[in-house]
Parts: C-alpha cells; sequence; structure tokens
C-alpha cells in the first residue's frame, strides 16, 4: 500500500512543459512507503487530502521515497463522483483515477470501481512512481456506445481521445515527458456495488497508434 504522510510546504518552484504547466506553486512534500502490488493500466487512460496522515490503496514493495506534488494538483480535484447509472459512473471514474493519478494517491478513487480495479490503478500508480514520475491526463474527448446489459453486469464500449504527460516526483510541474496524445477503443465492465451503485469492475483497452 502507499503511505502518505504529508509534510511542510517548502518555497515556490517554477514548472515547465506544455501549455497545461502547473506554474509557480507551493508543493507539499509527501513520505510514500510502498508495499505489495500487481499489473499496470494503460498508458494515459484514467484507467484519473489534508494535514493528517493517510494509507491509499495496494501498492508494490520498494524503498521508502519521497514526492512531491504541487499544492495546484492537490486543489484541483473532480467535481463530486455520480454513481447512478454506468454512464456517469464512467465519468465519475475516468476523472477520479485522473486525480488518483496525479497526485499518486489511488484511494480518491475507489468509491467509483470495484476492488479488483483498485488493485490495477493503484499498481499503475506504483508503476509510474517507481519511474520517478506521475502521470497528468486530459479527457479530451468520450464517445460512450449503447450499453449490453447482463444479469450481473452492464457491458458499455467507448472511444476515448486524451492528452497527457509525465511529471517528475522531486521537481514540483516539471515535465519529464510528453506531451502526447492517445486513442483508445474501450468496453468497461460496470457493475452494482453492495450499496447499489454503479462502479468500474474492469476495463478492457485497444489502442489505437503509438502509445508511450
Amino acid at each position: 500500500m502507499v503511505r502518505a504522510l504529508y509534510g511542510s510546504l517548502r518555497r515556490n518552484h517554477s514548472s515547465a512543459g506544455h501549455a497545461g504547466a502547473l506554474g509557480a506553486v507551493a508543493p507539499l512534500l509527501l513520505a510514500l512507503l510502498l508495499l505489495p502490488g500487481c499489473s499496470s493500466a494503460p498508458k494515459g487512460l484514467g484507467a484519473g487530502v489534508g494535514n493528517a496522515s493517510t494509507t491509499a490503496g495496494k501498492g508494490m514493495a520498494g524503498p521508502a521515497s519521497t514526492v512531491i506534488i504541487s499544492r495546484q494538483a492537490l486543489e484541483n480535484s473532480p467535481k463530486p463522483w455520480v454513481l447512478s447509472t454506468p454512464d456517469k459512473a464512467i465519468r465519475s471514474y475516468l476523472d477520479w483515477t485522473s486525480y488518483a493519478y496525479r497526485i499518486a494517491q489511488s484511494t480518491v478513487a475507489t468509491p467509483t470501481m470495484s476492488s479488483g480495479q483498485e488493485v490495477r490503478v493503484d499498481s499503475y500508480v506504483q508503476l509510474n512512481l517507481q519511474k520517478s514520475r506521475v502521470i497528468d491526463q486530459t479527457l479530451d474527448s468520450l464517445v460512450l456506445g449503447n450499453p449490453s446489459t447482463g444479469s450481473t453486469s452492464t457491458l458499455v464500449p467507448a472511444k476515448e481521445k486524451w492528452t497527457y504527460r509525465y511529471v517528475s516526483i522531486k521537481d514540483v510541474g516539471k515535465t519529464v515527458a510528453g506531451p502526447y496524445s492517445a486513442t483508445y477503443e474501450t468496453i468497461y465492465t460496470v457493475v452494482q456495488n453492495p450499496k447499489g451503485v454503479w462502479v468500474v469492475d474492469s476495463v478492457s483497452v485497444k489502442a489505437i497508434g503509438e502509445v508511450k
């Protein structure tokens, strides 16, 4: 799992990168302890905090790592999730996993997904941390197809376009790769959890073209 301890504010840094750069912001220092986990999520796919310590997700084994996340990234959270229909649940899932990837904390998105999908999402967070980076991604377009409803789940096809960049966890806001763009054909498996709300259980992904 990832254990985040929120430390003191450090001096302002200037960001580098494309037009979506974070600008001069006051970063927060997070000490992250990485523990066991497995596979990663597709690159560029959302497949999007306070002053007390929190525990987030299930992760990969490894040494403690220092991660610097800008205040702006932390405060720029999505609108509250809406899980009343499969379509709305997918959109909330993409918004909140993108945010989770950006701040390296998978638990902020867990209400939008099943426990199995939570493991996969957190594993991608851990994979990026092992490479001393986080992913900052933006959903440019999402077209949802006609759902197919089964006895225990609903399948929703989609086509999505993303832009994304990889951001350093050591130098706040610094772009270390990108920006890139990617297009995917996806199929979301959405289920109702014990609370009766819709959550994403898994995502089948086909990349259209190259993904970096």
